[in-house]
């Protein structure tokens, strides 16, 4: 008899929400399973849900798919340690932005123009700069 604990409704969240993020930033499971360590039938079954992702797996999951632990949780949980909510992916990625001396200095010169034109201007060049990056990654 196994010891092997079946997946539940939580893992079939997990794994959703793996392969959501995976889609959302152009990879394949190929890809994913590199950047972690495992073959893509693994990651099939993660997402599938057939297979459960232990602690160590899905820390290494996150940090290949740039998401805080917490997003592979969704709603699923009240709030990451007493805090009373989850850092939604957005949220995460504006937290980054802003630790990044860069960011910062990209927020504050969007802050400082007054001409909304200018301001939709910047807007469209930092969109076709991030398109063209999301294809370099593949």
């Amino acid at each position: 008899m196994s010891n092997k604990k079946s997946p539940n409704e939580i893992d079939f969240e997990i794994g959703r929400r793996i392969k959501l993020r995976r889609n959302a930033l152009g990879l394949n499971q190929q890809q994913l399973a590199r950047e972690i360590d495992v073959s893509y039938q693994q990651v099939q079954k993660y997402e599938n849900g057939t297979d459960r992702v232990g602690a160590a797996r899905l820390f290494q999951i996150s940090q290949a798919l740039d998401v805080p632990i917490g997003f592979f949780y969704g709603s699923l949980i009240d709030g990451g340690f007493g805090t009373g909510e989850v850092v939604s992916l957005e949220d995460h990625q504006i937290q980054r932005a802003l630790a990044d001396p860069d960011g910062r200095q990209l927020l504050l010169i969007f802050a400082n123009l007054k001409v909304p034109s200018l301001r939709t201007s910047l807007l469209d060049i930092a969109k076709s700069l991030a398109d063209t990056d999301k294809y370099k990654k593949g």
